[in-house]
């Protein structure tokens, strides 16, 4: 039976809104726990969603995106002791269960969950062990793997088209230099300004076939890229708050029969007017975890009269954060790819504050927040193990 000793974590505040760094005392836990130090924590727009209260969640702990090193472990539970694992966030057969949302997540320096849920749920993927990447590099595995379950059901679609991606966080930007470095066509990252675009032009490096753009400059963008043929394919990726802004935006912009991937949030009541009664919170569940659901639902657009076609997906499967890691790891993209920090787990209550504040985040000098935890092996459990 595995002993815990006492540890560091980042929990939410009474009133939700902020998060401190407190202790959690030394305990025993079953048999049946998987333990894992975490190594590296990325931070998700999701994470900053819960914290304003833009998405709902209950978890005390947030944090699903992590790279850690399993301490101990059943037997035939699919990961052992010393294996490097990236957490799978979403549950595959209970999709509403998802790590740092539903239930507790990553940051925190020891990560303990159930084996028959880990393996039930697909939330553990190990790491190949010739892989010679850093902890910080597989942070960006999961929302990584996220992208490419988009892509893959853009071009089952709508082929190589152009892209055009309304979000410019980690996602949107992993979106635009995969889709261009895999496809050979052109994307668009379209940004919530002119300034942030030109902050983002300057401040990470981009492939010749990726525009970065302000909604002035999305026409000429879309016609040096496109031209007559227009854009065939989307991916809404903004926070929830910019969703219905951003979903028109995207329908202002795509040809006929144009082909939109809705990974960005809808509350379940939200109706577009312009897409009559279409729920589109709805879609975003048609595919789950890699496993494949519904086709995409052809709408009309209203005041356009083109035919879209509109997609959506959860989570994403073993299968794409094995891709994401081999991406990485032939450096078709890396971590110099998308602006970030690396602080520690005491630093994280102080970074969130900026990331939230209307006043200081526009001053941020990075989109990804990368969580390094200590080195030293606090956590090692004792007994048993």
């Amino acid at each position: 039976m595995p002993r815990v000793p006492e540890h560091s974590f980042v929990s939410r505040l009474s009133h939700q809104s902020g998060v401190s760094v407190q202790r959690q005392k030394s305990e025993n836990l079953g048999d049946s726990v998987i333990v894992i130090k975490m190594l590296r924590a990325g931070v998700c727009g999701t994470d900053l969603a819960m914290l304003t209260g833009a998405r709902p969640g209950q978890a005390e702990i947030l944090g699903h995106e992590g790279v850690g090193v399993v301490l101990s472990a059943p037997e035939n539970c699919g990961v052992s002791k010393g294996a490097r694992v990236i957490i799978n966030p979403v549950h595959r057969k209970h999709p509403r269960t998802v790590i740092g949302h539903s239930c507790d997540g990553v940051f925190r320096e020891l990560f303990c969950l159930d084996a028959a849920d880990a393996v039930e749920g697909g939330h553990l993927v190990t790491i190949p062990r010739d892989c010679a990447l850093g902890d910080a590099e597989l942070v960006l595995a999961e929302p990584l793997a996220s992208v490419l379950y988009s892509l893959e059901l853009l071009r089952e679609k709508c082929g190589p088209a152009s892209l055009l991606i309304r979000g410019s966080g980690t996602v949107g930007i992993l979106a635009a230099k995969v889709w261009s470095r895999l496809t050979g066509s052109f994307a668009i990252l379209l940004s919530k300004s002119e300034a942030h675009a030109r902050w983002l032009r300057e401040a990470a490096p981009w492939p010749a076939s990726v525009r970065v753009c302000g909604p002035a400059s999305l026409a000429g963008a879309i016609h040096e890229c496109s031209g007559s043929l227009g854009i065939g394919a989307a991916i809404l990726c903004c926070s929830r708050e910019s969703a219905p802004e951003g979903l028109r935006s995207l329908l202002d912009s795509v040809q006929e029969g144009a082909a939109i991937d809705l990974m960005a949030g809808f509350p379940a009541e939200y109706r577009e007017a312009r897409l009559g009664d279409v729920n589109l919170d709805g879609i975003r569940w048609e595919n789950i975890c890699g496993i494949r659901g519904s086709p995409p639902t052809a709408v009309l657009d209203r005041c356009g009269g083109k035919t879209i076609y509109l997609i959506g997906h959860r989570g994403t499967a073993e299968r794409y954060i094995l891709q994401a890691i081999e991406l990485l790891s032939r450096r078709v993209v890396s971590r110099a790819d998308v602006p970030h920090r690396l602080l520690t787990l005491e630093e994280l209550p102080d970074a969130l504050n900026q990331m939230l504040s209307t006043e200081t985040r526009k001053h941020t000098k990075w989109v990804k927040a990368i969580v390094t935890f200590r080195k030293e092996d606090r956590g090692k459990p004792r007994g048993g193990c």
